[in-house]
């Protein structure tokens, strides 16, 4: 990774710098006025802009998660928002592992240990880090695939729920289901760290 160790995040500004224009019409709203009619097509879009997403840091996962939760039913809903969130989580997490790095494992001994899984699990359900780098890092320390892919889904679970049933509350700064999305977040962040204490 010495060499070349900076093009995962090029790739990451470069996506942010062509999004970024359009981030007045990256709302869940707008996204989902514009998305097709037919309901296959819409899932198709939604997955593109999620492996987007994946590639830049310009916009919050949770836009495209309310997004799905105005465009079709729940349970539907829900299963574009988890195969979307593995689009995302999936594009960052390849380009750091083209980089791989061998020594960030040491810098960080949970990632070589037995279960990996479990903190990239804990890292998911905490929600605090940009996703995209965390992504990078997980790939360019030799997390294994398997482990990477089921605890990242397994620690976004809660979130991806909560924002696909809340939708566009979500960004309804100021009202009252506004501040009301904001409590189960805090209490993953809460649980993560409660967690994190009790697995070491």
């Amino acid at each position: 990774m010495a060499k070349h160790w900076w093009l995962p995040l090029a790739i990451l500004c470069a996506g942010a710098v062509a999004v970024w224009p359009l981030r007045e019409h990256l709302t869940a709203a707008e996204i989902a006025a514009r998305s097709p009619r037919e309901t296959w097509l819409a899932a198709l879009f939604l997955l593109a802009l999620y492996t987007l997403k994946g590639l830049s840091v310009a916009f919050p996962l949770s836009v495209l998660e309310a997004a799905g939760g105005l465009l079709f039913p729940f349970p539907l809903a829900l299963a574009v928002n988890l195969a979307g969130v593995m689009a995302a989580q999936t594009a960052p997490y390849l380009l750091g592992r083209r980089r791989q790095e061998s020594s960030l494992p040491e810098h960080w001994p949970r990632l070589s240990g037995s279960r990996p899984g479990r903190t990239v699990f804990l890292l998911r359900l905490a929600g605090v880090a940009p996703g995209d780098l965390v992504s990078i890092y997980l790939g360019a320390a030799g997390v294994p695939w398997g482990a990477y892919l089921t605890g990242g889904v397994l620690g976004s679970f809660p979130r991806v729920l909560a924002a696909t049933l809340l939708g566009a509350a979500l960004w309804e700064f100021g009202s009252p289901r506004f501040f009301l999305s904001l409590l189960p977040g805090a209490a993953l962040t809460l649980l993560s760290l409660v967690l994190w204490r009790a697995w070491r």
